[in-house]
């Protein structure tokens, strides 16, 4: 038997796992795993307190949104050594896992892993902190982490948008230059992402042609403060077509980006709150982690 430990976030999404948790257990056994299972909203302190001591487990599977992944990976990037990773979304929005075409359904999800193959996966580097698949500032990037957790739970995805139309009236735009590898970029911007992910928000896709989860590249987009509806107009037909080669988005793919604002920006890193500021470093760390999926 090998050892295994699931990780669960009780206060995630609809917390549906709580439904499918015998089963998986079971799956998890009939596959050779000994399972033990662990509650807990603390995700980054519980895995640090792991993995500073000798780490008994082959696997770690956590269960939970975006923010959770995003906390039990940020628990385990200080060290160098880390265990085979797992992962059942059971998140309100689910924007890693899509990328990845992970299964919603947690029994699904866990048969993936049991079954799947492992992938490595960059990470992101924001200044102290970590990040899965985005950094985000600017319009309707308060929602993913001012929604109240209760109205994540009962109107899932739908929540972010009915908290992004109370937010409209608020959109503003930042003066920012953003200096990525070789090139440099100053504009007034009203929303802009370092990602590397598919799906946004679930909302803004990306072609899987262009992203790779493990290239050591991020996927850069930035939008920008539009003058008039016409501009306006640019920008909604370039979200709803994903063709972001409109002079009003700025596209382009980067290792390493140096953000410098004329005033202190709050970002979301994964959905959840970080307060960045007037200068900010993002940084790829290629194949950081590998999971299967």
């Amino acid at each position: 038997m090998k050892n295994m430990l699931l990780i669960i976030n009780p206060y995630s999404g609809k917390i549906k796992i709580k439904g499918y948790l015998l089963e998986i257990c079971q799956l998890f056994c009939q596959a050779g795993y000994e399972v033990t299972v662990h509650v807990t909203e603390k995700i980054r302190e519980y895995v640090c307190s792991i993995m500073e001591k000798d780490c008994p487990y082959e696997l770690i599977v956590c269960s939970g949104g975006d923010g959770s992944f995003n906390s039990f990976i940020s628990g385990m990037m200080p060290f160098s050594k880390h265990p085979d990773l797992g992962y059942i979304p059971s998140g309100s929005t689910n924007d890693f896992a899509r990328g990845l075409n992970i299964p919603t359904n947690p029994a699904d999800a866990a048969r993936s892993i049991i079954k799947g193959s492992f992938r490595q996966l960059d990470i992101g580097k924001f200044n102290d902190a970590y990040f899965t698949y985005i950094a985000s500032f600017g319009a309707f990037t308060e929602c993913s982490y001012n929604t109240p957790q209760e109205l994540k739970n009962h109107l899932g995805h739908m929540a972010y948008i009915l908290s992004g139309i109370t937010d409209i009236s608020k959109i503003r735009s930042y003066h920012m230059k953003v200096a990525i590898d070789s090139q440099t970029f100053e504009d007034d911007y009203i929303w802009g992402a370092v990602c590397n992910s598919t799906s946004i928000a679930g909302i803004i896709k990306l072609d899987d042609k262009i992203v790779d989860y493990n290239d050591g590249l991020f996927e850069v987009l930035l939008i920008k403060s539009p003058k008039t509806l016409i501009d306006m107009t640019k920008i909604i037909v370039s979200l709803n077509t994903q063709d972001y080669r409109s002079d009003m988005i700025t596209f382009f793919q980067g290792k390493e980006a140096r953000i410098t604002s004329d005033q202190p920006i709050a970002w979301s890193l994964d959905g959840e709150y970080n307060p960045g500021g007037r200068n900010v470093s993002i940084s790829n760390i290629p194949g950081a982690i590998r999971i299967k999926c």
